[in-house]
């Protein structure tokens, strides 16, 4: 069955090209590849694309032209940078050309999968954005309250809590990327940040541990899951 959504993707490295590509294939996606920035963005401008990917070399223009082109004719269209370890003045240079994500080359294709479908949920909201409680084990999560509760007992959760928690219980059972997560709460994702994270993921840890159904888990290299069966959501 084929995908829906539909793909735009430049790049000029060859392999890149052909890891992609199968990827894409796999994952039952439309696309179109391109390897001239004037020729992408005039297809762009008449296809109907969901998102575009673009492998960025440093010093590549070409690359960086076409990100501002998308950008400024059709804001909501995402755009993630495909990058070789940047550093951190090329990951503030790509979120200055308004990138909605970077991700780190060689490409894992677990995590370019569900960063690209965290996207594209996040642009294309399901039925779940109108989810206002979440119930998962003993537990009761009331979103815009930001409560927690089991056996009648209930926690107010911090905001960050609150939005780990929320991520958690939409993605329930899926790897959450940690660069994404991170990207998505904190805006960035330093080391700071970074470690910031950690103590919240342990908090949340520490306020499952009631259910011993539930379980936040280490998915190494990668991010995380919540392991759980949703009984309801509403």
């Amino acid at each position: 069955m084929r995908n829906s959504f539909n793909i735009l993707f430049y790049s000029k490295d060859k392999n890149v090209e052909i890891s992609i590509q199968e990827y894409l294939k796999r994952a039952a996606f439309s696309f179109e590849i391109f390897n001239d920035e004037t020729v992408a963005y005039q297809t762009f401008q008449t296809g109907n694309f969901n998102i575009c990917l673009i492998d960025y070399i440093p010093n590549d223009n070409k690359a960086q032209q076409l990100a501002i082109m998308i950008k400024s004719s059709e804001k909501t269209i995402p755009v993630i940078f495909l990058s070789n370890h940047p550093n951190r003045e090329e990951i503030s240079f790509l979120f200055s050309l308004h990138a909605d994500d970077i991700i780190r080359k060689p490409l894992d294709m677990d995590i370019l999968s569900a960063r690209i479908n965290a996207i594209l949920n996040r642009y294309q909201p399901t039925k779940k954005e109108d989810v206002k409680v979440y119930l998962f084990g003993k537990f009761k999560f009331e979103l815009q309250k930001q409560l927690l509760t089991i056996d009648e007992k209930s926690i107010k959760l911090t905001t960050k809590e609150a939005d780990l928690l929320t991520l958690f219980c939409k993605n329930a059972n899926q790897l959450i990327d940690r660069a994404h997560a991170l990207q998505l709460i904190w805006r960035n994702d330093t080391y700071f940040s970074a470690r910031s994270m950690d103590v919240y993921i342990t908090k949340l840890r520490k306020l499952l541990q009631e259910d011993p159904s539930i379980q936040i888990i280490n998915v190494h290299g990668k991010g995380y899951k919540l392991l759980t069966q949703p009984e309801n959501e509403y």
